[in-house]
């Protein structure tokens, strides 16, 4: 008879690797977006919406590094987790 949690352990293995692979695929296109962002604040330095845009994203991906084990961004920013 085979070993289920070998095989659980192998699959839960390959899942884990392509999710990771997908989180790190998604902070390189977060890194393009914000980089994009940044130059359209720049031809519009006067306009706050974007000072908004970036206090949401900095809101969620405190939450983001929370999940992973690291409250300090949510506790700076006085954030529930």
């Amino acid at each position: 008879m085979k070993n289920p949690t070998k095989n659980h352990t192998k699959t839960a293995a390959a899942a884990y690797s392509q999710n990771a692979t997908t989180a790190q695929d998604l902070l390189k296109r977060i890194a393009i977006r914000l980089a994009e962002h940044e130059a359209r604040q720049a031809a519009e330095p006067c306009d706050w919406g974007y000072v908004g845009d970036l206090g949401h994203i900095n809101e969620e991906l405190a939450q983001v590094l929370a999940a992973l084990g690291d409250r300090s961004a949510v506790d700076e920013l006085r954030l529930k987790y």
